[in-house]
């Protein structure tokens, strides 16, 4: 029965599926009816970067992969907990300001991480395969199948260069028109505002 996590509590029998993301509901439903009631630990395969790919990986199965903006990765974690009793997350370790960041707020929500070296997870992409979602997803899955190194949380100390491709972001997003400071580069690094905040603050304190 699939129903509410409100009224889950009040429902005696078994194989009761809680109604969370639509796609993950549904396949926990189907697993049940194949398999039991398989609530163990799934396994999320993250490739980070500005739209990070995601792959949820259960008893050996892929079960839901995603891509989205950075902003609402966090957001999808935390919506694939509300279906399965455990969960691991393990982020590979390149774009490093992105994976820094997204390890520290789903750490910060109790989960368990840990950091990888995602080294040979991207994919070649044969005749017809090409792009960067695919890209992405393939190695996102890679990325859950390999081991990690536990984190906690990290400090975010962004390069020099690190700062300068933000720069550099920032001006190709406004068409060439501006680029921002390097103080709201580095508030962009460690996450505290979007590089699309950073340039209506830069404008704002362009006019006064």
């Amino acid at each position: 029965m699939i129903t509410s996590k409100e009224e889950a509590s009040s429902i005696t029998f078994p194989n009761v599926v809680v109604a969370s993301d639509p796609e993950m509901t549904v396949n926990k439903a189907i697993r049940i009816l194949r398999n039991g009631d398989l609530r163990g630990c799934a396994v999320i395969g993250i490739d980070p970067g500005e739209e990070p790919g995601i792959a949820v990986v259960s008893n050996g199965i892929v079960e839901a992969v995603y891509r989205v903006p950075l902003r609402q990765a966090v957001g999808v974690i935390e919506r694939i907990k509300q279906t399965y009793s455990d969960i691991l997350v393990r982020i590979g370790h390149g774009a490093r300001l992105a994976s820094v960041r997204l390890a520290n707020s789903i750490v910060a929500q109790g989960i368990p991480v840990e950091l990888v070296n995602e080294s040979g997870t991207s994919p070649y992409l044969g005749k017809g395969t090409g792009g960067a979602v695919i890209s992405d997803i393939v190695a996102a899955i890679n990325i859950a199948y390999t081991q990690g190194v536990r984190v906690g949380h990290q400090e975010i100390l962004p390069s020099k260069g690190e700062i300068r491709w933000i720069q550099e972001r920032s001006r190709e997003l406004s068409g060439g028109r501006t680029t921002i400071s390097r103080p709201l580069a580095k508030r962009v690094a460690i996450g505290e505002i979007t590089i699309n905040e950073a340039l209506i603050e830069h404008k704002h304190k362009k006019q006064n």
